[in-house]
């Protein structure tokens, strides 16, 4: 025992003062080459040193601590479950380093945002698998470690069903990109800015300034439109006048409206044209193009082109049409009729 005890304690001591030599002597090695990472590994892999060396050196020393005979075998496995988190977690963190470095050189914000969410996932994959290896090494049956995972993954499917669904439809609007955060978007009867893409749910501002949070799932199917990734807005509305407007005034109706919208900035005009006879009005069908993507700048030109013509109208004498009756009077008798004021 006393024996035992020495090679432990010789055996842990050799482990740390080699470590202290890695410590010193492979940072002035990797300072050598421009890249971090492999500064990384070789700091990770120094650190490992002592713990496992001195997990082999108990492991060695097995035989001469000369223990019960019913104690060698949780002895061992003790020993190989601790190896097996050093090693699980010198994995987990080489590996997430490395896609960490491979989603900033692809210097896409959606791939880098796609890694950090499944580090929680690749950990657990890791130890999941690891385990299983350690188990098969004990001599576990992985068939009854199937059967039972079998068993209780039934409950838990049930359980995690929803929040799964909701991860997938995450992990497919990273990948789709229908929007993105700032954007502004209409998604059934919702039309609002993008604010915040989470796990389960997507936070939108509507024009009214309420945070509206609507689930992934629901997202993923529901048709959306992106107003953002609009290179040209198109208006189209109509207008109507009275019919106490002339037919040269109706004429240069087109011609003005044209003029006003070409002289407005971020405005392509399309078309303007004497539509049809309404019960009140006679109707004009305005179409131009805003060339700005920004919905709130949108509205600002709308708006300017229509005070433009307001103005413009009144001007020329012609006036916007609006529902009113008119009476007639016949003999001693009243009669009401429909028409333009």
């Amino acid at each position: 025992m006393q024996e035992a005890l020495i090679q432990i304690v010789g055996g842990v001591a050799l482990s740390f003062l080699i470590s202290l030599i890695f410590k010193k002597v492979l940072p002035r090695l990797a300072k050598r080459t421009r890249s971090d990472f492999d500064d990384f590994i070789l700091r990770e892999i120094t650190n490992l040193i002592f713990p496992l060396g001195s997990l082999a050196v108990l492991l060695l020393a097995e035989d001469k601590l000369q223990l019960p005979g019913g104690l060698n075998r949780p002895y061992e496995i003790i020993l190989t479950i601790a190896a097996a988190v050093v090693v699980i977690r010198l994995i987990n963190r080489i590996g997430i380093r490395l896609l960490q470095s491979v989603a900033r050189r692809s210097g896409r914000e959606d791939i880098e945002q796609l890694i950090k969410t499944l580090f929680p996932l690749l950990k657990a994959l890791t130890w999941v698998l690891v385990s299983l290896i350690i188990l098969q090494s004990q001599g576990v049956k992985l068939a009854v470690v199937w059967g039972l995972l079998s068993a209780g993954g039934i409950g838990l499917g049930l359980a995690l069903k929803e929040p799964a669904q909701e991860l997938f439809a995450y992990l497919m609007i990273l990948i789709d990109k229908p929007f993105s955060i700032g954007q502004f978007i209409a998604v059934d009867s919702v039309s609002a800015t993008v604010e915040r893409i989470g796990v389960r749910s997507t936070h939108l501002r509507s024009l009214r300034g309420e945070i509206v949070v609507i689930n992934n799932s629901k997202l993923t199917s529901s048709n959306i439109e992106n107003f953002a990734t609009m290179q040209q807005r198109r208006m189209i509305y109509t207008i109507g006048v009275t019919y106490q407007t002339t037919a040269d005034q109706i004429q240069s109706i087109p011609t003005t409206i044209q003029t006003i919208v070409e002289n407005t900035t971020h405005a392509i005009f399309n078309r303007c044209h004497f539509t049809g006879f309404g019960d009140y009005s006679l109707n004009f069908e305005i179409v131009y193009y805003i060339d700005n993507p920004n919905y709130t700048n949108a509205l600002d030109i709308q708006q300017s082109i229509n005070l433009s013509i307001m103005r413009q109208f009144e001007q020329q004498g012609i006036e916007f049409a609006f529902p009113s009756q008119t009476l007639y009077l016949e003999g001693n008798g009243l009669t009401t009729g429909a028409a333009s004021s």
